[in-house]
């Protein structure tokens, strides 16, 4: 027997794993479905060391008629790579041994039946194998050479299936492919076993995997970091009431990626009080204890042996919180509520804050995450230090970013380790902090700055309001420095603005700088002239009727999240040009200019890997056959090649082809989710986003309904000539305690409903809501698309993603200036996209001239209400959805996402999609040049740039 050491990831022992490198395990399957296993001398070629350096192969091809042998080329050179790469390169035989061996083994189903759920998880767990040994080589080479290490802290991580993406990522498609079919399976097959893991909702979670994917594919030292939910957001269900939620259950047969670290784990305290220790340092203590655990998933990067981390905390209390004497003596549920009130902190990602319970509890979790994950990065730091911890070097080591304002937390929680636990003092503490936190801003929605109630967190989390309270008084200092107090009314709008504490008075320090100018004296000549005093004044209105003040009704004191999050890093970065720009002239003017070298853009991008080489094969092969090489899943800026080929007729037809493969795909899906069956041949115009108002999903469904009732004004022969067939398809999920969302979902339902039944319409037109819209869905969407919309009011999408997949698949975009849309518009070419709407410096003014009286309304609009109100969607009231659109002021009233301004010019737009569509050769132009002007897109270039830029770390190749 052969022992092979493996050093764990956590804790850098060693494991002794034995192995019989003489032999391996094949099964066969029989009729009756039992397993059949036999004992084989493995050859030795299966499994053959080889050198580690990197290789890469350049066909190069200038001519437009690429050569038939150009993919063979390029296939031959992928296999050499990953030899390279990989020390061990299995064959087909092997991999169907380290199959069946983990069906028998590693059993989570019953040996009599070898089924697919089971041939899931089975090569789901050989694949791990092979992520394992790449794993632990690349945190045993970062502990040895301490390299400087970037941690991305978020409460959402969207990662979507990891099967097909693993073994894309170390070069075992074939490999895989082969050895399922000789066990009956396919690879696709197996891999839609998998479930998504339920980590996320949108953009923010899909943007961190993208972030992980290219971190590791660029060999960079990174780990993320988040919470391990176990019942997701939720699983979405369509009825005919709309909207229903239910747990999801991704976890119910167990995650075969993850690996629990029972060793690694952390203390975290809720409640209790702050007490001096006899050290004179300040100690928190009492209240509620728990425990978070680490649950490790690998992140492999492509043609690359770097497998970097995602730590997931999973939270519990201790066994002796279970009061077993409660229990016996027959309060169960009692006895278990330690228990319970520890693991609910992770059941559910955003759960409803409507309750004081539910903002406690969103509140525990972002806690949780910032502590734990703090906790482990000091503790990892003081390992890979050795015996001399030297605190100056710790942002020399460690980059922390925080994803969105829910890890904001962790700059206090920083400072409290460093204070309480490690004995540095207040200006230490806070230049270590500083120079160690970054911060990414995605809104500008006043509502999602988040802020949270002081009185809460002074019962929650009393240490780390003590430090709030300080580095807010320290803010105050700084801008009492800056402005002075000549002018009190700049300083007070100052420090309203920009103070971490709202609502909340001075610190007793500062409270005289404010100093209202007295009441000026009545002089004898403004007596004469009728002019009084204050005294005289309030003497007067007395004596005429005795006023009853109302009751004062104080403002809550609130922390906000986001300026201590601007004040406590070193860099805050907005995602996309127009919303840094917005950022630094808006949402943090007053601190851009005090501080303008903090603030910085990183315009968002996506992996290529999942999101065109993998979840898009046809494309894929396209693109590599006419550029002439495969380098541009690595360096994107060769998609730019494909514009020399844009007009030729060849390619042009293998692109139509390949998206009518994809679109076939999609007909099956929207079959399976719905009942409804749609035609191929139509276009296909697709919105996919979580539901809210300003991303207008209403504005695109009241298209929708513009259209059906003109063309049941139309004649057949007058339908099909002003319009060509479209299959409208929406996805998302509307937040459960967000009734417009949940309106607006409804509505599309009904809308679907009405049309899709509709005999007169037939193909012309139908209306897909795809249920429980996940990554899994998008891959199948995605590339399917050939108009898709991104029509949020301008100046409200911080960037959007999904834009981003969509074009690099030939996708046209419709949309309005905002988020990223600017940007793909400049690189894909404005003839190429689709824009209407008003621009975001116009929206203020649209706002007011409304709330003025002043705005006209359009008349197609108006049409479109009253079609939607006469009844024909059935007998549902759309009283309250339609009723956000009127009205001058009011909230939920005035039509504050603009639907209605931008209603006619989204309809004109609408009318040249159709127009250039029935063109199908310069359609098919378009699609060619949104892939060719994608490149920039790649989440690879946003990596870099927050490498160089913010976390200072460089790449690292394992040798």
């Amino acid at each position: 027997m052969d022992t092979m050491r493996i050093s764990g990831v956590s804790t850098g022992t060693e494991i002794s794993v034995q192995c019989n490198s003489l032999s391996s395990l094949v099964s066969r399957r029989c009729d009756d479905g039992r397993l059949r296993t036999r004992m084989f001398p493995a050859r030795s070629r299966n499994w053959r060391p080889s050198p580690t350096r990197r290789s890469f192969l350049s066909v190069k091809s200038v001519s437009s008629e690429p050569k038939a042998k150009v993919t063979d080329a390029v296939l031959d050179s992928e296999q050499e790579v990953f030899s390279s790469m990989n020390p061990f390169v299995p064959d087909a035989a092997s991999v169907a041994s380290s199959i069946k061996y983990h069906a028998e083994f590693t059993p989570l189903f019953s040996p009599e039946k070898f089924e697919l759920p089971k041939a899931f998880f089975a090569t789901a767990q050989s694949v791990r194998d092979a992520l394992i040994m790449n794993w632990n080589a690349t945190y045993e080479y970062y502990n040895r050479v301490n390299v400087k290490q970037a941690y991305y802290l978020s409460m959402e991580f969207l990662q979507g299936r990891a099967l097909s993406n693993a073994v894309g990522n170390l070069g075992l498609n074939s490999a895989y492919g082969d050895a399922l079919k000789r066990l009956g399976f396919d690879l696709e097959s197996v891999a839609s076993q998998e479930p998504d893991p339920a980590l996320g909702n949108g953009g923010l979670g899909r943007l961190a995997s993208c972030f992980l994917d290219s971190m590791a594919t660029l060999n960079y030292p990174a780990w993320g970091y988040g919470l391990r939910y176990k019942y997701g957001l939720f699983k979405q269900r369509i009825t005919k009431d709309g909207q229903e939620e239910a747990a999801e259950d991704w976890l119910e047969l167990s995650n075969p990626w993850e690996i629990v670290r029972n060793d690694v784990s952390y203390p975290i305290k809720f409640y209790g009080k702050v007490v001096f220790g006899s050290d004179g340092k300040k100690r928190w203590i009492g209240g509620e204890d728990i425990v978070a655990v680490a649950y490790d998933v690998p992140i492999p990067g492509y043609k690359t042996k770097t497998t970097i981390n995602l730590r997931l905390w999973s939270t519990k209390a201790p066994s002796e919180d279970f009061d077993l004497s409660s229990y016996n003596s027959g309060k169960h549920t009692e006895a278990a509520e330690a228990l319970f009130n520890a693991e609910k902190i992770c059941f559910v990602l955003y759960p409803g804050d409507e309750s004081n319970e539910g903002k406690a509890l969103r509140l525990k979790q972002q806690y949780t995450l910032c502590s734990a994950s703090l906790q482990d990065i000091v503790a990892r730091f003081e390992t890979r230090s050795g015996g001399s911890v030297n605190w100056e070097e710790f942002p020399e080591k460690v980059a922390v970013q925080m994803n969105d304002t829910h890890p904001t937390l962790c700059i206090p929680e920083l400072m409290r380790i460093l204070m309480d636990l490690k004995g540095l003092s207040w200006e230490d503490a806070w230049k270590i902090t500083q120079r160690t936190v970054a911060y990414t801003n995605h809104t500008v929605l006043p509502e999602a700055l988040e802020k949270w109630s002081l009185e809460l967190m002074e019962k929650l989390l009393p240490r780390h309001v003590e430090i709030i309270e300080k580095i807010d008084e320290e803010l105050v200092r700084t801008i009492v420095s800056e402005y002075g107090t000549a002018d009190p009314s700049i300083l007070e709008e100052k420090l309203k603005a920009m103070r971490i504490l709202e609502n909340v008075e001075l610190p007793s320090a500062f409270a005289d700088v404010i100093v209202k100018p007295e009441s000026k004296p009545v002089t004898a000549k403004d007596a004469q002239n009728g002019v009084k005093t204050e005294q005289e004044e309030e003497k007067t209105a007395g004596e005429e009727e005795e006023v009853i003040p109302e009751p004062t009704v104080k403002p809550p004191k609130m922390v906000r999240m986001a300026n201590l999050a601007v004040v406590g890093g070193h860099a805050v970065n907005g995602v996309a040009e127009i919303h840094s720009e917005i950022v630094k002239e808006d949402v943090f003017n007053d601190f851009v200019q005090l501080w303008p070298e903090k603030f910085q853009n990183k315009t968002n991008g996506v992996t290529p890997r999942r999101w065109i080489r993998f979840c898009n094969p046809y494309l894929s092969d396209i693109i590599t056959n006419w550029i002439g090489t495969e380098d541009w899943v690595l360096n994107t800026e060769k998609l730019a090649e494909l514009r020399k080929f844009a007009d030729n007729e060849d390619l042009q037809s293998e692109w139509k082809a390949a998206k009518k493969k994809n679109k076939l795909k999609v007909v099956s899906l929207i079959k399976e989710r719905t009942g409804y069956t749609v035609s191929p041949d139509a276009m296909f115009d697709i919105q996919i986003k979580r539901i809210h108002e300003y991303k207008r999903q209403l504005l695109n469904i009241l298209g929708i309904v513009y259209r059906y009732k003109k063309m049941k004004e139309m004649s057949a022969s007058e339908r099909e000539k002003a319009y060509v067939p479209r299959v409208c398809i929406f996805g998302g999920k509307a937040f459960a305690t967000y009734v417009q969302a949940k309106r607006i979902v409804k509505f599309i339902t009904d809308v679907a409903s009405t049309i899709n039944h509709d005999p007169e319409i037939g193909d012309l037109l139908k209306v897909i809501f795809v249920p429980d819209y996940n990554v899994s869905v998008a891959e199948l969407l995605i590339p399917a698309s050939e108009l898709s919309q991104h029509i949020s009011t301008a100046g409200m999408e911080a960037s959007g993603t999904s834009n981003m997949k969509f074009s690099m698949n030939g996708c046209v975009l419709i949309g309005t200036l905002d988020g990223a849309n600017v940007e793909i518009r400049e690189e894909v070419g404005e003839e190429n996209f689709f824009l209407f709407g008003a621009k975001a410096d116009e929206i203020v003014n649209l706002r007011k001239e409304r709330a003025e009286g002043k705005f006209v309304l359009d008349p197609t609009f108006e049409e479109v209400k009253k079609f939607v109100r006469s009844g024909v969607f059935g007998s549902n009231s759309y009283d309250e959805l339609i009723g956000s659109l009127e009205g001058n002021e009011g909230f939920g009233r005035a039509d504050y996402f603009l639907v209605g301004k931008d209603f006619p010019s989204y309809i004109e737009c609408q009318g040249k999609v159709d127009e250039a569509y029935r063109d199908q050769k310069r359609w098919t132009r378009m699609s060619i040049l949104n892939t060719a002007g994608s490149f920039k897109f790649s989440s690879d270039r946003t990596i870099h740039e927050y490498a160089k830029d913010i976390w200072n770390i460089k790449q690292v190749e394992l040798p």
